[in-house]
């Protein structure tokens, strides 16, 4: 409900109704104009470098895998499984004795930087 002026003079409402047509023209000029307005130069200046691009990718995929689509690069959406494969990994028989044990965690993590752990066997989630 419009509200009275001040002077207290009657307000005049003016309404302009659109067709469809009309409505389709209007939102093709609007795209147009966001169109022209993108900064071109600005974006690929932007991916002249290969570390953004990459971070780029990594950003995509990390929003694909949290719909869902399995990207096959290992983002934080993996992290679960990345943790409980080191758990697993943990884990041991002492060959000697026979008996379970537990790595450190530093352990682990050295026998996976050294190679260790995955001889012939497989990363979490298969990379």
């Amino acid at each position: 409900m419009p509200r009275l002026p001040v002077d207290g003079v009657k307000v005049q409402e003016l309404r302009i109704t659109l067709g469809t047509k009309e409505r389709q023209l209007l939102q093709d000029v609007s795209t147009s104009y966001r169109i022209q307005s993108l900064d071109i130069d600005g974006m690929l200046s932007y991916l002249e470098d290969p570390a953004r691009i990459v971070q780029i990718a990594y950003g995509i995929a990390t929003v694909l895998e949290m719909f869902g689509i399995e990207t096959g690069l290992p983002t934080v959406g993996d992290l679960p499984e990345l943790i409980q494969w080191l758990r697993e990994k943990r884990e041991y028989t002492d060959p000697f004795t026979g008996e379970p044990g537990r790595r450190s965690f530093w352990d682990v993590l050295m026998q996976l930087w050294s190679g260790e752990l995955v001889p012939g066997g497989s990363w979490p989630g298969g990379y």
